[in-house]
């Protein structure tokens, strides 16, 4: 159980750093990498909340287009600006899992 919650915190940490990190670079960048990031933060706002509104289906979809987009982000930028995007591939593909939704 421990080690599920502290899975749990760890992704969300990241992924709240990974949302605000979108929006910085929402403002700054252009083009492409622009428009990426703005799906993605949008993308991680809808699945935080399908998860609250305790709705698999609609996670399931945020997810396969959040996974497109922060995949695409991913690809677009230079060197350790990376990793952020990556916590939200990870998110994506727990919506998909439907990990969220398991104990329930």
């Amino acid at each position: 159980m421990i080690f599920e919650l502290m899975g749990g915190i760890s992704v969300a940490a990241g992924v709240f750093a990974a949302l605000l990190w979108s929006l910085y670079q929402s403002i700054l960048k252009r083009g492409s990498l622009q428009y990426a990031h703005i799906a993605t933060a949008v993308l991680t706002i809808l699945g935080m909340a399908s998860i609250s509104a305790l709705s698999s289906f609609f996670a399931q979809i945020l997810g396969i287009l959040l996974l497109a987009t922060a995949t695409t982000a991913a690809i677009l930028e230079v060197r350790w600006n990376r990793v952020l995007p990556i916590f939200q591939i990870i998110f994506a593909i727990v919506l998909i899992l439907g990990l969220p939704f398991v104990a329930q």
